[in-house]
């Protein structure tokens, strides 16, 4: 497939400034919707075990930000949601696409938690479909993420399928090795695919890696993305 479409990234953009219409910074809205809730900010810290823990998104979850945890740690999933709706909080897990994940899902009936996302390194997947439908047919009140894509197409799908939301990004991080190992990726346009996909988009897109500064979340936001999902921002704090 070849892309046809400008191609640019954070570094080639520059927002024109508008009229100010707020007396101050801290008078603006800067929550977001996903589904029946609202958060305080349209940033999300990314779903690495180098990032985040059960400490960090419980402190998130209490200060009304939105979080998603970590796959990795399969057996202390279920635990977690269990701690998290202990407090009134929300749950937000990962899921992967491998056989057990589907027992996993099938047995949350009794502790839905509200987010699940799915996550792979290539989305655009039969597996991804597969795993979307299956969520969607277990845990109908459960919002879905699906992810990660590059193209329009995936996102039609993914939604198609079921998904809630879209995360749109393969290998732009700075510690992301897609790319490098499979040639593959969205480094270097990430901001160009992110409004590629935007375009196409009949729900939310969160906006995954290629962060550098703080305006390139402001750039996300213009270019489509209800969400940005960060990492190296994130990196160099104490908690993670």
């Amino acid at each position: 497939m070849i892309n046809e479409t400008p191609i640019f990234d954070y570094e080639d953009i520059q927002l024109i400034p508008n009229k100010c219409i707020i007396n101050s910074r801290s008078e603006a809205n800067t929550s977001v919707t996903l589904g029946k809730y609202s958060f305080k900010l349209p940033v999300v810290p990314a779903n690495m075990q180098t990032i985040i823990d059960e400490d960090v998104a419980e402190m998130l979850a209490k200060d009304g930000y939105f979080y998603i945890m970590h796959r990795f740690d399969e057996a202390g999933r279920l635990p977690f949601i269990k701690r998290i709706h202990e407090q009134g909080l929300i749950a937000s897990i990962s899921v992967g696409v491998k056989e057990y994940e589907y027992d996993f899902v099938s047995s949350l009936k009794a502790d839905a938690p509200e987010f699940i996302t799915i996550d792979i390194a290539h989305g655009h997947a039969d597996s991804v479909i597969n795993m979307i439908q299956h969520i969607k047919k277990e845990l109908p009140e459960t919002f879905v993420i699906a992810g990660n894509v590059g193209t329009p197409e995936a996102v039609r799908e993914l939604e198609n399928a079921g998904a809630d939301a879209t995360k749109v990004g393969i290998g732009p991080g700075k510690v992301c090795i897609t790319k490098v190992k499979t040639g593959f990726g969205t480094g270097g346009w990430q901001l160009a695919a992110l409004r590629w996909c935007a375009k196409a988009a009949r729900k939310p897109i969160i906006a995954d890696g290629g962060i550098r500064t703080h305006g390139d979340i402001a750039k996300s936001i213009r270019f489509g993305a209800s969400m940005v999902m960060i990492g190296s921002l994130f990196a160099g704090h104490i908690e993670s």
